[in-house]
């Protein structure tokens, strides 16, 4: 009667009880991947189907195993059974000790904490730009002459525009301001001649996007300008 007591005592080691506890879904398919080409998958169909232990696959006959699991042959069976079998062999020797896997949990890697920035009162703000907002000699120069848009001069797309506007009116019978024995016989030829004469009075408006404009006469432009 003892003899047989202690062999029980001999036969229920620490791993033999790890392998029947119960277990929970996720560890009974997580400890059945450790069998060599059983995936979690082919893990998560053995445990549906009963086999939610390595002992289970290891003592399992191939044929009721394929027909338990669907998608697995007689032949991928007798393997699976195989590799759990020297598995379960490993286990109860002691050489691989499973139980600390099955029962551990992967912890969800703590999210960092955004960046946080401070940001400088309104005042701070405003009084940098103010600091940053230089006015340049260039800059005094054009608001004494009353440019406060645009350079002091008269821009290539703007001379367009003038001979443009004013050859129309000429060809429209606008009296011409110059001799016309001395310039090119073309309308736009005659409206050139008299923007470098300085005899149009016309002024260009310049606008801002913001709806800001001002108009700025063409002989001030002209003053400023080098005309070819």
């Amino acid at each position: 009667m003892s003899d047989g007591s202690e062999k029980k005592k001999e036969n229920d080691t620490p791993k033999a009880e790890a392998e029947t506890e119960a277990l929970t879904p996720e560890e009974s398919v997580s400890l059945l991947t450790n069998i060599p080409g059983v995936g979690p998958k082919t893990a998560e169909k053995l445990a549906e189907s009963g086999y939610d232990t390595i002992k289970k696959v290891s003592e399992a006959d191939k044929e009721a195993l394929a027909a338990a699991v669907t998608g697995l042959s007689e032949a991928k069976a007798d393997a699976v059974i195989g590799e759990a079998f020297d598995l379960q062999e490993k286990i109860d020797s002691g050489e691989i000790d499973l139980s600390a896997k099955a029962k551990s949990k992967r912890k969800k890697a703590p999210e960092p904490e955004p960046d946080k920035h401070v940001l400088p009162a309104l005042e701070e703000i405003t009084r940098a730009e103010e600091r940053k907002n230089l006015v340049t000699g260039y800059d005094l120069d054009k608001a004494a002459i009353g440019v406060t848009i645009g350079p002091k001069w008269m821009t290539k797309y703007e001379k367009a525009r003038i001979i443009g506007a004013r050859s129309l009116q000429i060809a429209m019978g606008a009296p011409i301001m110059i001799d016309v024995k001395t310039a090119p016989m073309s309308r736009y030829g005659f409206a050139e001649l008299e923007l470098k004469s300085g005899l149009l009075p016309m002024t260009v408006r310049r606008s801002l996007p913001t709806g800001e404009f001002i108009d700025v006469p063409l002989t001030l432009l002209l003053k400023h300008s080098r005309l070819e």
